[in-house]
């Protein structure tokens, strides 16, 4: 007589690793292509034949691509994005239940920039300029939205006034404002190869948000996992004045159905690989906190963590509450 039983299947590994990360002139960009070979590198060594690639099309859609799982598998992200996908939280349509954090890689200060020589001293004065709220569906423009909203503003009162949002990416952008053709460009991150630029043509100043404005904006549920930061004075060369800001954590997740002992490899290479020392050392040089710190994990994991992102975390020893 023969008994039957059912056995559910392994998950399968990806046959090809996709990396969503953000737009050519931002920090994330270059770091994630290393990443991406880091950890294809490593993989290999493991015997998984998966060729890692990245892909620029913005926060909101990487999310998502990451919860259908069908192309993309791992994308960076922010605490603040992430937690608004997993709860299906505008502008997410409904919660992205499939998302997993896997790690994380720096803290991200808000960087608020005009001309040097604009007349422009904080967000309520933007109402009639030429201002880029960033790419549709990303997270800068939802931080872009939450900040002019603690002002009493959005959208569509700049260009009720007869000002212009536009939906570039950095490098269009900073091109823009070096022409003379832009006012104001915002963005978070650590040290940005874009804004060095500007500093250099045509001259930038740093737009501070006060302590009043910032409450506005961290009470928004909407803004979950920001934080009130100070960019320190000289964090780039000619801006000798502290700026008082907001700042998020960037943290990577990858889909829920990837196999525990793939997921550990990925943590592992987010942590000991290096992948980011060229893209950040600027940045830590400049005194930024320390960058891919595992410890920083459990403090931005408010959607469920990766079995083998816990693996990882159990290995060296770091709690989980």
């Amino acid at each position: 007589m023969f008994s039957c039983s059912t056995v559910a299947a392994a998950p399968a590994y990806p046959k090809f690793v996709k990396i969503g990360t953000g737009f050519p002139g931002g920090i994330w960009y270059p770091a994630s292509a290393v990443l991406a070979s880091k950890l294809e590198a490593a993989l290999k060594k493991a015997g998984i034949n998966a060729p890692c690639s990245v892909q620029s099309t913005g926060g909101a859609f990487n999310v998502s691509a990451v919860h259908e799982g069908k192309e993309m598998v791992l994308t960076l992200t922010t605490a603040q994005n992430q937690y608004l996908a997993y709860k299906g939280m505008a502008p997410y349509e409904k919660p992205l239940t499939n998302l997993r954090l896997v790690g994380t890689q720096e803290l991200m200060l808000a960087q608020l920039i005009v001309p040097e020589k604009s007349d422009i001293k904080d967000l309520s004065q933007l109402k009639d300029k030429k201002v880029n709220g960033g790419k549709l569906a990303s997270t800068d423009r939802m931080m872009i939205e939450a900040l002019l909203k603690a002002y009493g503003m959005s959208f569509n009162d700049i260009k009720a006034a007869g000002g212009e949002v536009m939906s570039l990416g950095w490098d269009d952008a900073s091109t823009m404002m070096q022409d003379g053709h832009m006012d104001f460009i915002g963005t978070y991150g650590g040290l940005m190869p874009s804004i060095v630029n500007l500093i250099i043509q045509p001259g930038v100043k740093f737009l501070s948000i006060d302590d009043a404005h910032a409450d506005k904006v961290l009470a928004d549920p909407s803004m979950t996992g920001y934080v009130k930061a100070t960019m320190q004075p000289n964090t780039y060369d000619k801006q000798n004045y502290p700026v008082k800001t907001i700042a998020i954590p960037t943290t990577i997740v990858c889909n829920a159905d990837l196999p525990e002992d793939f997921v550990y490899i990925v943590t592992k290479t987010i942590y000991e690989s290096g992948y980011y020392k060229d893209s950040f050392k600027a940045t830590e040089a400049r005194g930024w906190p320390k960058i891919c710190n595992p410890q920083d994990l459990p403090k931005v994991a408010n959607i469920p963590l990766h079995p083998g992102a816990l693996k990882y975390l159990n290995e060296k020893g770091i709690k989980v509450k």
